[in-house]
């Protein structure tokens, strides 16, 4: 081994490369890649998919670790009517795209998949072009049509050119447009590019997110880019306008900064920033061993070449470095022509590297290796590079001079104490480990913080060195060729590591993915586990039973949460439950989920919808139980939503299943609130059942419940004639009460409904007498009302009387419909008997009389005589309600009276001196009190 890693690295310009062997030999026994395989990456290369260039269409693609184990295989019995057009990775979940506009989506590495078409229900994006340049036609008058001898209908041509796919898109090109698929919600959108495709499209490169798309397009000399935006359902198409074309590919840095163009017939690369408006690098490839198989980004920084057994690396100004592969014979051969002489034997005596863009660096396959090739990072340069004065290269050097000169290792250690940059040192070692891909130098740099820490004297952060070093563990298990993960530290930043547990559980290694979840304290992501268990449990255990297997779950549940309830979600677990047709289980399952909400969703996907309802109205959630009632009005047949009306939970209970469940240790979230009787159709009737009366009528005569029908019919009538008046409205309401009134049954509805026709024929009476619309008053009250404004309180006395209306709430009316009219004489006289008189009885006393007074600005004699004859307040309260009125003289003698001397003396602070007549009174009283 090398005493420095710098013996494998490049330079180029002012930084440097190394290319590092993830894994040699491979464990599979594939020939001639490049040559001979289809090939597909998923993100970061995690897995590789290959199929055969033997047969026309893939029959059989088989996806392999990065280390060469088989992963998985796919079989498709291709033919030349139904066949598998390309195939594709989205993240690890693999794409087949089938040339009848169908595409199987594989969720796991197991074959379970769904499929989806990309020519169904798209939504046609309006071009936002903003140069005025439309794109003319659609994509439905440019497409070829024909007839389905099947089905006898129309159907399109689907003539696939090319697929692209991005984290979030898949990119489909046809002859006449772009089919953009949503790889979350599988919602297409279409772009017409007739305009543009029958001028010869190149090639294509993806570059996005969930919300933009940008789709950079090589057409004759020139790169067109489409920018697609989802949120506004709209596109705009830009020409760059170049003329150094045709372009045979095109590749986008992981930053989307600049664009690498590669020109095969000119043999030009060219480098240009992301608004095409600039050329950074212009490269000859004319000199190169071979034209480039593929141009890629290392990174974000260097243009990779995949050339003839080399990688040339090509930087700024031109400069390059190479990466040769071996060469077992002459290589005086056009390697072009050979190609096309026999591109299906395996014989060939040179190696092209095959290469994929990682966002830190550049994955190089070939047959018999696979490496990494990437940008050393500046702090493991500034550690290891010979002549390096920086802490960290100080502090590596201490521990390689320990052991053969201690006293200098002791000085350099002094030396980065005295400058306060040990910490610095020993963080940057731990950054350095992290990034080292060798686990010899990954012992090293950690050696180096460990040796440092004994000096660090309490400046030393324990908790993150042991983080890095559980993360380092984390890593290497990961790039261990039994799992061929092999990912970078950065690689890992970047796509969290929530993602790298999900590939873990796709290979079914839920105790690796436990350990570390709980090494690198990822509590979030724990739950993610148990669920993915419990789902390959169901799909695994054929031979259990639902009940046996939601045993075994809740304890697996149970065991993550370590309490006797569940609190995770088992959406997945239910949905997985469902699929295999275990119906029982689902129901069980779904009852163990902790969010009510994710509960009633799950029901009533899976069409349990009266449980649904009944799990709505016990977990006490109003709204929820209004919106499945709501739910379940809108989608029933009414006779069938009328008889869930009545519903309760005894439908769905199993005795035999509870039996079994009992010695199952576990807190149910069940809603507790017993359902009985006719709840539920009692709170459709007071809620929904009031916004549409037609179906409450309905529901009404379905339950033969005649005095409730009563009753809507009535409230009916009121709505539709809420101004009613003459002889018309009189008969034929008292028709209606009438006949209402022979069909109750109820003593108490019969008795309101009598009340109503007395109402009525006093509305009757008061019309006739004075000549004025009676029946628009809907209420008995709002009747006296209007005979109180009327000044008519002898025949709304009779009234009341009439109807035995206490006589408190007749007062009541009369204060608040005098006070608020400011009719205060009609008051006074009201509560007097006549406007001389000045005092007397109220059967609601003189305190709210008193209150309306002052609140409505009543004049001052009334309230002050308000205020005498109040037998509820005291004498004190009666002078300070004087005082308030500004009636000095009255609190005057009602302070006299009691013989308060101190209210006297206040009273005389507080009149104004311009009422001599109360100061007078004032004075005088206090004198006869002998002050």
């Amino acid at each position: 081994m090398p005493t420095n890693p710098t013996s494998n690295w490049s330079r180029l310009q002012n930084v440097y490369y190394d290319l590092r062997t993830c894994y040699a030999p491979l464990g599979w026994s594939i020939g001639n890649l490049h040559s001979d395989y289809k090939i597909a990456f998923a993100s970061n290369s995690t897995l590789i998919a290959v199929a055969s260039n033997s047969v026309p269409h893939p029959n059989l693609i088989e996806v392999y670790s990065l280390s060469g184990n088989k992963v998985t295989s796919v079989v498709y019995n291709s033919t030349p009517t139904d066949y598998i057009h390309d195939f594709c990775f989205r993240n690890e979940d693999l794409m087949l795209v089938l040339n009848d506009g169908r595409i199987r989506y594989y969720q796991d590495l197991v074959g379970n998949f769904n499929e989806y078409r990309f020519t169904e229900n798209a939504i046609k994006l309006d071009n936002m072009t903003a140069n005025g340049k439309a794109i003319n036609g659609s994509a439905t008058e440019s497409s070829r049509m024909i007839t389905n001898l099947e089905n006898d209908e129309m159907e399109e041509v689907v003539n696939i050119q090319e697929v692209l796919v991005s984290k979030t898109h898949l990119v489909i090109r046809l002859d006449n447009k772009l089919v953009l698929t949503d790889l979350n919600s599988f919602q297409n959108y279409e772009i017409d590019i007739s305009s543009f495709s029958s001028r010869g499209i190149e090639g294509m490169v993806i570059n996005g997110s969930q919300e933009t798309v940008i789709i950079y397009v090589a057409c004759q000399k020139t790169i067109l880019v489409l920018k697609v935006d989802f949120g506004l359902s709209s596109f705009e198409l830009v020409d760059q306008e170049l003329t150094d074309g045709p372009f045979n590919s095109i590749s986008v840095s992981p930053n989307g900064q600049l664009t690498a163009l590669h020109n095969k017939t000119y043999n030009k690369v060219f480098v240009v920033s992301s608004a095409f408006d600039q050329i950074l690098l212009e490269y000859d490839t004319s000199n190169d061993s071979s034209s480039p198989h593929q141009v890629a980004w290392c990174g974000n920084d260097a243009i990779a070449l995949s050339l003839k057994d080399e990688i040339k690396l090509i930087g700024p100004e031109q400069q390059s470095i190479s990466f040769f592969y071996d060469i077992n014979e002459d290589d005086d051969f056009d390697l072009d022509n050979l190609l096309l002489k026999d591109s299906g034997k395996n014989d060939l005596s040179y190696t092209i590297p095959i290469i994929q863009t990682l966002p830190d660096g550049l994955r190089v396959v070939t047959s018999e290796k696979v490496q990494f090739l990437y940008r050393v990072p500046e702090k493991t340069v500034a550690m290891y590079q010979i002549g390096s004065n920086s802490p960290s290269s100080i502090l590596a050097d201490c521990v390689n001079k320990f052991s053969s000169n201690a006293a200098k290792a002791h000085a350099n250690i002094t030396l980065l104490k005295s400058d306060d940059v040990l910490s610095i040192a020993m963080d940057d070692a731990l950054a350095v480990a992290l990034d080292e891909l060798d686990t010899s130098w990954q012992k090293r740099a950690l050696k180096a913080v460990s040796f440092g820490k004994v000096y660090a004297e309490g400046a030393f952060d324990a908790d993150h060195y042991l983080t890095v070093l559980d993360t380092i563990k984390v890593l290497n298990q990961l790039r261990a060729p039994e799992l061929g993960i092999f990912l970078s530290y950065s690689e890992v930043q970047s796509i969290g590591w929530k993602e790298v547990v999900k590939m873990l559980l796709r290979r079914n290694q839920h105790y690796l993915a436990l350990r570390i979840t709980k090494a690198l304290e990822l509590k979030d992501v724990i739950p993610l586990i148990y669920v993915h268990w419990c789902c390959y449990k169901i799909r695994k255990e054929s031979n259990l039973s639902d009940v046996q297997l939601f045993k075994t779950i809740v304890n697996k549940l149970l065991s993550a949460s370590k309490k006797r309830r569940n609190y995770i979600s088992i959406d997945m677990i239910s949905d997985v439950a469902h699929e295999e047709g275990r119906v029982i289980l689902t129901n069980l399952l779904v009852d163990l989920e902790p969010s009510i909400i994710s509960k009633i969703k799950k029901l009533v996907e899976f069409d349990e919808t009266e449980l649904a309802l009944v799990k709505a109205f016990q977990s006490g959630d109003y709204a929820l139980g209004l919106l499945m009632l709501l739910h379940l009005q809108d989608t029933l047949p009414t006779s069938d939503f009328f008889e869930i009306l009545n519903q309760n939970e005894s439908k769905h209970y199993n005795p035999t299943i509870s039996r079994e469940l009992q010695d199952l240790e576990v807190e149910l979230p069940t809603e507790v609130i017993p359902i009985k009787g006719d709840v539920i159709g009692h709170t459709w009737i007071e809620s929904l059942g009031k916004s549409d009366p037609k179906l409450m009528e309905k529901f009404l005569i379905h339950e033969d419940k005649n005095n409730e029908l009563n009753l809507l019919k009535l409230k009916e009538f009121a709505k539709t004639h809420p101004n009613g008046e003459g002889e018309e409205y009189y008969n034929s309401y008292k028709k209606l009460l009438t006949k209402c009134l022979r069909r109750s049954a109820r003593t108490t509805t019969m008795k309101a409904i009598e009340r109503e026709l007395k109402i009525l024929e006093l509305q009757h009476r008061l019309e006739k007498t004075y000549l004025t619309n009676f029946y628009s008053e809907k209420s008995l009250l709002s009747i006296l009302a209007r005979l109180i404004k009327m000044n008519q309180i002898k025949p709304a006395s009779k009234i009341v009387r009439e109807f035995a209306i206490p006589q408190e709430k007749f007062w009541h009316l009369v204060l608040s419909t005098y006070a608020r009219a400011h009719e205060f004489d009609r008051l006074y006289e009201f509560v007097f008997g006549s406007l001389d008189a000045s005092s007397g009885k109220s059967p609601i006393g003189f305190e709210p009389i008193i209150d309306a007074a002052f609140a409505n600005n009543a004049p001052k004699e009334h309230i002050s005589a308000y205020i005498r004859n109040s037998v509820k307040y005291k004498y004190d309260e009666k002078v300070r309600l004087f005082v308030r009125n500004g009636d000095y003289e009255s609190a005057a003698h009602e302070a006299f009276k009691n013989k308060d001397i101190e209210v006297l003396r206040n009273l005389q602070q507080t009149v104004p001196n311009s009422d001599t007549k109360a100061l007078q009174i004032i004075k005088s009283n206090m004198q006869k009190l002998g002050y």
